[in-house]
């Protein structure tokens, strides 16, 4: 994942974090789903990829705009503890990242192949040489982070003789934008995640899965998941990565892998919307709130 901020100021990429995904690596995912999945679609390129639950996250769009809200927010706060500074840049593409779903059954476009492999193209972001992780730590770091270059609490206050939070002014802006210690994303985000355990669990996609080795068993590959295709070629040049990813995606045409696959995911996610759809109305509400507040920031 590509990160949001500069490794200098690695706090804000926890903030960042904990505001968009919210803390959930302690929820697991429920048993196996019961559910028959529907007929399975054909599937030749990620853009026919379509996921109930992404319905219930905030767009890119959306979440460009409750960082910015959010780093105007850690702007003004800085600014009463005396640093004057510009709101750091949101990286969109590492939200877009974040966010893909375009692999969520592997690679599945010809041209990705191609062009990539089994990588994702994505840049690399240039490090910014004003923030070498090596250099000093300076009055910003402190304002931003609430602690001094050793790691204690910084003891910092305002001209009103007001202590600078825990946390600092990073914690500070996204505070005053999230409903609490919440985004609205964090429910669906969690779910998507449960859906794509019980998908592999599931006896549709193990089928499926099967289906698949046996094509590329007939090229002399032993695989049990699709998910070793790429670890196989991983360190290799282009041609060999193209050479393997021809043959993944014949055999994935060939069984419909992607189609079952998401005929499984979304008969899942439906479930998983029914059993929460109180919830996600909610967290809606939320994401309007935070959204609201994120827009009134960079007035």
């Amino acid at each position: 994942m590509t990160a949001i901020f500069s490794p200098r100021h690695r706090f804000r990429v926890i903030l960042a974090h904990c505001g968009l995904v919210a803390l959930l690596a302690g929820c697991g995912a429920s048993a196996p789903a019961a559910v028959t999945p529907g007929p399975a679609p054909t599937i030749r390129s990620s853009s026919e990829i379509d996921l109930p639950l992404t319905a219930y996250r905030l767009t890119i769009d959306n979440l460009e705009v409750i960082q910015r809200g959010v780093a105007q927010r850690q702007v003004a706060c800085a600014a009463r503890y005396g640093v004057t500074t510009s709101p750091d840049p949101v990286d969109r593409a590492g939200l877009k990242a974040m966010y893909d779903e375009s692999r969520r059954y592997g690679v599945i476009d010809r041209d990705d192949i191609e062009k990539y492999g089994y990588g994702t193209g994505a840049t690399t972001e240039k490090p910014d040489p004003s923030k070498d992780p090596a250099a000093s730590h300076t009055k910003r770091d402190e304002v931003m982070s609430g602690q001094t270059e050793t790691g204690a609490p910084s003891s910092l206050k305002d001209q009103d003789g007001k202590p600078l939070p825990d946390g600092g002014c990073g914690k500070v802006g996204w505070d005053e934008i999230r409903e609490g210690i919440d985004t609205g994303d964090e429910l669906a985000q969690k779910l998507l995640g449960d859906a794509k355990t019980m998908m592999q669990e599931h006896e549709s996609f193990q089928q499926a899965e099967k289906d698949w080795a046996a094509c590329m068993k007939r090229s002399g590959y032993d695989f049990k998941h699709r998910s070793e295709t790429g670890s196989v070629v991983a360190g290799a040049d282009l041609q060999r990565q193209r050479e393997m990813g021809r043959l993944d995606l014949n055999c994935v045409e060939e069984t419909n892998f992607t189609g079952r696959a998401m005929a499984v995911d979304v008969a899942i996610q439906k479930k998983l919307i029914s059993e929460n759809e109180a919830s996600l109305r909610s967290a809606l509400d939320v994401q309007k709130k935070v959204l609201a507040r994120a827009k009134e920031a960079l007035k």
